[in-house]
């Protein structure tokens, strides 16, 4: 190895404090015959691009660190595409495009690198723009057998089997392979207006509801704490129709005191989050989230957020909190069938967040079963997952891989067992 090191610096507290087997830095020649014969130990390799995940560094386990090997960018200025290295994040993917006028539908933070596009990408744009694994045209990297590989977006005209790979990798490329860059379609970039308020909870429950029935060119987000924050997010075009307008003012219940800002797009959006008084001591914090997906909840979010309300008031300490995203719209559009991201029918993705002090396992304990419980009260509304983060290392890996993939999941692990047939990378 060029470089052995006990620990990388991540964003990721979990990760940060892990003591490592070593770190890769480039898919070089010693890294793809280490693949091929199935060498690395212990399983799985880990990958970190934007190293926001807690899988990107793990006791034990090498890591691929892409950051510093892989940060090509090349924008195209006939094509309007870019070419992304996956050593980047997504702010500076935001930055290099805003200096052409152009856009691309990242998520509520700019921290996350590819991952936040090879796991499906949401957006608060994605009601208008599409998921941001919808905006890809071009792979390329290396199997988890060592092999490189560059795939096209396939057409009507692709064999099944191009088409079949594709499928694998919108969604499932962390199980198959390593993707050192994308080509990306772009976006023209649009003025933006956020509106931020605090509610109450049946303040909470009412927009939801108004919120499922607005344009595709406004979303909600919501972020649940000590206190209720909302965000929604309106594509400036909004402005073309009037009613709109006039009715989310109404939805807003005009008397609210909003703090409304215009930003020239989403480079510049304020940040999505809440106070956490576990950041203010001293003491270190990890956590762990997980992402669900579900259809409109309409009257069904009473008794939701009641029931939530219970747990939220048990949680086990101010760094525990539930989020959600509002999806629906053009990412409705694609076909099931096509990636692996399969859940093309959702409109809410709810997030759960707990934390606990380092170092106390009794905490953590606490901790993750506060949020399977909070899991349990999502499940009928909210029945699939976002595998944004995985967790092998968790008892309930295998239940988030299934409602992931669902009826799709067969057909994966076929692939997989193709294409990284040692195990090298996490497992489905």
């Amino acid at each position: 190895m060029e470089k052995i090191h006990s620990h990388i610096s991540v964003h990721n507290s979990l990760a940060q404090d892990c003591i490592l087997s070593g770190v890769f830095e480039e898919v070089n020649d010693e890294l793809k015959e280490l693949l091929r014969t199935g060498q690395i130990a212990p399983k799985p390799l880990l990958v970190c691009s934007g190293g926001t995940s807690s899988r990107c560094a793990a006791n034990g386990h090498w890591t691929l660190d892409l950051r510093n090997s892989y940060q090509q960018i090349n924008f195209d200025p006939v094509s309007k595409t870019i070419e992304f290295g996956a050593g980047n994040n997504m702010r500076s993917l935001l930055k290099n495009l805003a200096e052409f006028d152009r856009s691309f539908p990242t998520g509520l933070s700019t921290l996350p690198g590819i991952g936040y596009i090879i796991t499906g990408g949401i957006s608060p744009l994605s009601r208008s723009q599409g998921l941001a694994i919808d905006q890809v045209i071009e792979m390329q990297g290396i199997w988890g057998n060592g092999e490189a590989f560059k795939i096209c977006k396939p057409n009507k005209s692709s064999s099944p089997e191009d088409q079949l790979i594709w499928r694998g990798l919108c969604g499932g490329a962390p199980f198959l392979g390593i993707i050192t860059s994308l080509k990306l379609n772009t976006q023209p970039i649009n003025s933006i207006e956020v509106w931020q308020t605090s509610l109450e909870k049946d303040e909470l429950i009412e927009l939801i509801q108004h919120a499922e029935n607005w344009p595709n060119n406004i979303s909600l987000q919501w972020i649940w704490g000590e206190k209720i924050k909302v965000f929604v997010v309106i594509a400036i075009d909004i402005y073309k129709n009037k009613k709109s307008l006039e009715q989310l003012k109404k939805d807003f219940q005009e008397n609210k005191s909003i703090e409304i800002s215009r930003i020239p797009g989403l480079h510049k959006m304020p940040d999505f989050r809440i106070e956490n008084p576990c950041k203010q001591n001293h003491n270190k914090f990890h956590s762990e989230v997980i992402s669900l997906l579900g259809p409109a909840w309409g009257l069904n979010s009473h008794h939701l957020i009641k029931s939530l309300t219970n747990l939220m008031s048990k949680r086990p300490n101010e760094g525990c909190f539930i989020a959600a995203q509002q999806l629906g719209g053009m990412s409705s559009q694609i076909s099931r069938t096509s990636t692996s991201f399969i859940h093309r029918q959702a409109i809410w993705k709810p997030w759960i967040t707990t934390s606990w002090e380092a170092g106390d396992q009794k905490a953590r304990e606490q901790s993750l079963k506060w949020l399977e419980e909070v899991w349990m009260i999502f499940t009928p509304l909210c029945p699939g997952v976002h595998l944004a983060q995985m967790h092998q290392h968790l008892a309930w890996h295998q239940e988030e891989t299934r409602r992931a993939f669902e009826e799709w999941l067969p057909d994966l692990q076929k692939l997989k067992s193709r294409y990284d047939p040692h195990g090298i990378l996490p497992r489905l």
